[in-house]
């Protein structure tokens, strides 16, 4: 998400460069913060000099493979999201009282890079039910 942000917010900027970006070039938002405890959780670097891109060992990605690596994680999103959205909707079939308790992510306003500014980050954005217990 932060990447991506950077390339719509720098459009004479290429895929293939993201692997010289580093984490200090990236802006204060949300979705910054969010990748710096994702990396921290990960044990990855999240000091300003650490290249943004990395794999996930941590080391730097190949310019030839950066769009590849852009389009699988794009897939693999497009995908956890749907695989959530289907799985809220079960979960308020079998238990119509749990709706309340279940949080779709909407701090994207519909843009899957624009986290909001003031708001939480999405990726610590869970589904519970108040009947978690009796799922089999």
């Amino acid at each position: 998400r932060a990447l991506t942000a950077l390339l719509r917010a720098r459009p004479g900027l290429a895929e293939e460069r993201l692997g010289d970006v580093l984490l200090g070039d990236l802006p204060d938002t949300a979705a910054t913060r969010a990748l710096l405890r994702r990396r921290a959780a990960l044990g990855l670097g999240t000091a300003p000099t650490d290249p943004a891109l990395v794999d996930d060992e941590g080391r730097p990605v190949p310019a030839g493979e950066i769009p590849l690596r852009l389009r699988f994680a794009r897939s693999v999103r497009i995908s956890v999201d749907g695989n959530a959205h289907f799985c809220r909707g079960l979960l308020r079939t079998r238990y119509p009282d749990s709706a309340a308790d279940q949080a779709p992510r909407s701090c994207d306003g519909g843009n899957p890079v624009d986290a909001a500014e003031d708001g939480p980050a999405c990726e610590e954005t869970t589904t519970r039910t108040r009947n978690a217990g009796q799922i089999a």
